[in-house]
C-alpha cells in the first residue's frame, strides 16, 4: 500500500520542502539533505525486493538524485518568484513521474509500456545536464569559483549520467569505455570553450545540454547497432538549428 502512495507522497514532500527553501533560504542544507532522503528513500522502498542486484538499485537512484540536486542548485540562482515556484513544481512532478514508472515496471509490468523507464530517465538526465551546468556557469559568475574546478565537476557529472544512460538502455558497459570517455572529454573541453562566450549562464548550460543530447543519443544508437547516416544527419540538423536559434536570440553581455 505504501509503495503505491509513494509516487504521490514524495512529490508533495519535495514541493513543500522547496517552497520552504523559498521562504527560508538559510535552511538550504537541512532541506537539501531532507530532499535526498525523500527521493532516495522513496526510490529504494518502491524497488524493494523487485531487484536483487544491489548495484542496480544504486544505478536507478542516479537519475532522480542528479535531477533533484541540479534543480536545487539552479533554484539558488533564480531571482523571480514565479520562476522559482514553477521550477519547484516541475522538479516535484517529474520526480513523481519517475517513481510511478518504477512502480509500474516492478509491480504492474503488464501495464508497463516498453521503454518508458528508459525514456523518462533519458529526459531527466538531459534536464539535469542543463540545470547542473547552467548552475556551474552561474557559480562562476556570481561566486567567482575557479573555472578549472567547475570543469572537473562537470566532467564527473557527465560521466555519471552517461554511465547511467548506457546502463538503463541495457547496453553492455564493457563495450562502451572508449565512447563514454570520448563523450566526457569532448564535453569537458566544450565547457571550457563555452565559458568564454559573453552569454548568460542559462544559455551556456543549454548549449552543453544540447551537445550532450546529440552525442549521447548518437553513442547510444551506435552501441545498439541502429545508427545510420540519415539519423546522424537528422540529429545534427535539429541540434545545430536549436543551438543557432539560442545564440541569435540570446542576450549577449
Amino acid at each position: 500500500m505504501l509503495n503505491r502512495l509513494l509516487p504521490i507522497i514524495a512529490p508533495i514532500l519535495i514541493f513543500f520542502s522547496l517552497e520552504l527553501f523559498f521562504f527560508k533560504p538559510s535552511f538550504i542544507y537541512f532541506i537539501f539533505i531532507f530532499l535526498i532522503l525523500v527521493i532516495g528513500g522513496a526510490t529504494w522502498k518502491i524497488i524493494g525486493k523487485g531487484l536483487i542486484d544491489i548495484a542496480a538499485r544504486w544505478l536507478y537512484l542516479l537519475t532522480p538524485l542528479a535531477f533533484l540536486t541540479s534543480g536545487v542548485m539552479f533554484l539558488t540562482l533564480l531571482e523571480r518568484a514565479w520562476a522559482f515556484h514553477l521550477l519547484a513544481f516541475a522538479l516535484a512532478t517529474f520526480c513523481g513521474v519517475f517513481l510511478e514508472n518504477i512502480f509500474v515496471y516492478i509491480y504492474q509490468h503488464a501495464k508497463y509500456q516498453a521503454n518508458s523507464l528508459e525514456n523518462i530517465s533519458n529526459y531527466l538526465n538531459l534536464a539535469a545536464m542543463f540545470l547542473f551546468n547552467a548552475s556551474l556557469f552561474g557559480f562562476s559568475v556570481f561566486l567567482n569559483v575557479a573555472l578549472w574546478k567547475l570543469s572537473l565537476i562537470s566532467f564527473v557529472f557527465t560521466f555519471i549520467l552517461t554511465f547511467q544512460t548506457i546502463w538503463i538502455n541495457k547496453i553492455n558497459l564493457r563495450a562502451a569505455p572508449l565512447q563514454i570517455s570520448t563523450l566526457c572529454l569532448v564535453l569537458f573541453e566544450l565547457f571550457w570553450a563555452v565559458s568564454f562566450l559573453p552569454t548568460a549562464f542559462y544559455v551556456n548550460g543549454l548549449i552543453i545540454a544540447i551537445s550532450f543530447y546529440l552525442m549521447n543519443n548518437l553513442m547510444r544508437l551506435h552501441l545498439l547497432g541502429s545508427l545510420n547516416k540519415k539519423i546522424v544527419r537528422r540529429y545534427f540538423v535539429i541540434c545545430g538549428a536549436i543551438i543557432f536559434l539560442v545564440l541569435i536570440t540570446a542576450q549577449w553581455i
